[in-house]
């Protein structure tokens, strides 16, 4: 569970899943940050509008007799006081803490000690600290009559008197302009948060498209169908995988190209000497002649060459059998050298060996396929009475080599390089050669990242160079 969280399933849930958090954080820390602006300006209009009706009714302080007093007609209270919303509260207090208009009990109790004529009042909660009156007035929040409501504190001058003057409000006005902005900035928010939604998830499909359109390409294509894709009309992030896909399909046509080459080769040289075979038993069948078994063992034996070195083939081609492990070349020879003895024996063939100590990176059941289709080439090739050389040593760059000698009628120029197609034989009088020998030498060192060079030899017949690379480090 733990993996599918941190892992989608898919290209377009792994997109939603960075994309639509991030834009929900975004819509929601700017939604917030509206709202307190907005609220913020409006409790500051209001709180203004509280100091002006303060200003107002300090300015209604009229001297008699040398005493300030503040006489209000009820037109002027309701001028001053009418709010279809809220009720206003105001007292105004002479410098000796007397009442002059307005009711009791308005004044804040905690106030500064310069103020503290009026004892008595209300408790006006976030008063606090001795700077609170600096500029002459002071907000605050508390409860009147089970309300909560919004004052000011102003302390002013007026004809030589100092006045301080109370005036509160109902929070109504405030919570209903809280809400109308709430209201207008939720409703937006949810649609404009709809919309962005909408709009990522249109611009993730519309993004994908390209590539289900590849898909959809690719699911089309029949299972013999390797042309390249192509990155015409991809987008640029599609094309990288495009061109590997189609160096991947270039591979893969080489691979299967070379599978029904071989298929078709093998089939082609089976069809004949198994023919053959089939019509020699017959005959010896049919007629009782024991003479005809060793030209039968004979065919057979040819027959198991071929299918040997098809099996051979199919093992050296691309990708069959990767380069495994740290090769010693001479071990290698010396581990293989019986058979290639024996056969030499047999054909009167001097087959020497001048072996040093070299090693490459490779199979080593590929490796001595190939040394063997060499040593093997030569020794059918030398008449009798000739000589074979068998030589490995390290190169000067820190490679090796494998070089195979030979007495024999040696291999033209112009045939160099068409000895190492499939099936190709040099001489049309070699007994039992099927022409495959150094095609498998040729493939062997291909995957090896090997060079081969036929040259003369000394002795005037063919020289085969195998030059290995030296091994990586690593």
């Amino acid at each position: 569970m733990k993996n599918q969280s941190l892992h989608p399933r898919s290209l377009r849930q792994l997109l939603l899943a960075w994309l639509l958090p991030g834009v929900a954080f975004i819509l929601v820390a700017s939604g917030t940050s509206a709202y307190l602006v907005a609220s913020g300006n409006a409790n500051r209009a209001y709180d203004r509008s509280l100091l002006n009706l303060a200003l107002a009714l300090a300015n209604q302080v009229e001297t008699r007799g040398g005493r300030p007093t503040l006489d209000l007609p009820p037109q002027g209270l309701q001028i001053l006081f009418a709010d279809p919303f809220d009720r206003i509260h105001f007292a105004v207090y002479g410098s000796r803490g007397e009442l002059l208009a307005g009711e009791e009990g308005l004044f804040p109790e905690n106030a500064p000690s310069t103020f503290q004529g009026a004892s008595h009042g209300l408790f006006p909660r976030d008063i606090s600290g001795p700077d609170a009156f600096a500029d002459g007035k002071l907000f605050f929040n508390s409860r009147i009559r089970g309300r909560d409501v919004r004052g000011v504190v102003l302390v002013t001058q007026k004809d030589g008197h100092e006045l301080t003057v109370v005036v509160a409000e109902t929070l109504a006005k405030r919570e209903k302009q809280v809400g109308d902005i709430l209201l207008s900035i939720v409703v937006p928010a949810f649609l404009l948060s709809a919309a962005t939604i909408a709009l990522v998830m249109f611009g993730v499909n519309l993004g994908l498209r390209p590539l289900e359109a590849l898909r959809d390409r690719l699911s089309r294509r029949s299972p013999v169908d390797l042309s390249p894709v192509g990155d015409s009309g991809l987008p640029t992030e599609l094309q990288p995988l495009a061109d590997e896909i189609d160096r991947l399909l270039r591979r893969l046509d080489v691979a299967l190209g070379a599978q029904r080459h071989f298929v078709a080769d093998a089939a082609h040289q089976l069809r004949t000497p198994i023919a053959g075979l089939q019509a020699q038993v017959e005959s010896a069948v049919q007629t009782g002649d024991t003479a005809r078994l060793p030209h039968i063992l004979a065919a057979v034996q040819r027959l198991s060459r071929l299918v040997n070195q098809l099996l051979a083939l199919a093992r050296a081609e691309p990708g069959a059998l990767p380069a495994q492990r740290t090769v010693s070349l001479r071990g290698l020879i010396e581990e293989s050298a019986d058979p290639w003895l024996r056969m030499a024996i047999e054909r009167n063939v001097d087959l020497g060996f001048d072996l040093a100590e070299a090693s490459v990176v490779g199979n080593p059941l590929l490796l001595r396929e190939l040394i063997g289709n060499l040593v093997d080439n030569a020794i059918r090739y030398t008449p009798a009475g000739g000589e074979v050389t068998l030589r490995c040593r390290r190169a000067g760059d820190g490679g090796a080599l494998v070089v195979v000698e030979d007495s024999g009628p040696g291999i033209p120029p112009g045939q160099r390089e068409r000895v190492f197609e499939r099936f190709f034989r040099g001489r049309a009088d070699s007994d039992d050669g099927c022409g495959l020998g150094l095609a498998i030498v040729r493939r062997i060192a291909d995957q090896h990242g090997a060079t081969i060079h036929i040259g003369d030899a000394a002795v005037g017949g063919a020289r085969v160079e195998v030059a290995f690379p030296a091994p990586c480090d690593g």
